[in-house]
């Protein structure tokens, strides 16, 4: 059948002389591969709207029970420039199209993910300073989509409310997404991965503000390195093959590099 919808460009690999292979995460059918014909060369005849960070409307033909569909027509909706020109916003927008690529089921269609998707590559765009907050923010509200969202709110052991006043830290529980707070750590219950109080609050402010909002906050560098390692072991809990970023080793690689 013929389909036409919007789509983020996850990927796109070589094939023959003049064509791609391009993963899409579309707005109406989930994840899909597809074969775009003509796509590379002097004759492009789908300009830069089959390259990866693209959003892009597509017209395609759905063949039902097969892996790899044909893409008959592409155009980009949403011009993202300013990504390109910066290498935060670069391997940060590679790393969240990666974590899609990752994460979500072929032909599994969520209307929810794909616009938080196309929202956090918006605010990405906008974004002058701390990018890598979107990537922080979208890999948060991820997880309530999942149904495996974090509950920073109270302890999961006494109760006691943990959005308000310095905490020195928090253990958080991978099983369940829950917090203990640290009198009950010193009381015995010591099952999580350790976030300092800091941390925990900006994984507060992540998981309570909209993802246009994000790049307000400046965090620290350890302070970002931690919540991106508990974020990471968190995801592979949950979700069976998921891995590390290899798109976060550019980014740090990038900034390493960068000349103070």
């Amino acid at each position: 059948m013929i389909a036409e919808t919007e789509a983020v460009v996850l990927h796109a690999m070589p094939y023959g002389d003049t064509s791609k292979i391009v993963t899409l995460y579309t707005k109406r059918y989930g994840k899909l591969k597809v074969i775009a014909k003509g796509a590379r060369g002097e004759k492009n005849k789908f300009g830069a709207s089959m390259e990866p960070l693209s959003v892009s409307s597509v017209i395609l033909y759905k063949k039902e029970h097969r892996d790899l569909h044909l893409l008959s027509k592409s155009e980009t909706v949403l011009p993202l420039h300013r990504i390109q020109q910066d290498t935060d916003r670069l391997f940060t927008g590679l790393a969240l199209i990666e974590l899609t690529a990752m994460v979500m089921h072929d032909e599994h269609e969520d209307a929810g993910v794909y616009a938080l998707l196309v929202d956090s590559l918006r605010a990405l765009d906008a974004a002058d300073r701390n990018a890598v907050n979107v990537l922080l923010t979208y890999t948060v509200k991820l997880f309530g989509h999942f149904g495996f969202g974090l509950d920073l709110s109270r302890c999961a052991v006494c109760g006691r409310d943990v959005t308000a006043g310095e905490l020195p830290f928090v253990l958080l529980r991978s099983s369940d997404g829950t917090v203990i707070c640290d009198r009950c750590h010193a009381d015995g219950h010591t099952n999580g991965q350790r976030i300092d109080g800091g941390a925990f609050r900006s994984l507060q402010f992540f998981r309570q503000c909209a993802v246009g909002s994000c790049t307000s906050l400046t965090l620290p560098p350890a302070a970002k390195d931690r919540i991106l390692a508990a974020l990471q072991t968190y995801l592979q809990y949950h979700v069976e093959g998921a891995r590390t970023l290899r798109s976060l080793s550019l980014l740090y690689t990038a900034t390493e590099q960068r000349p103070t």
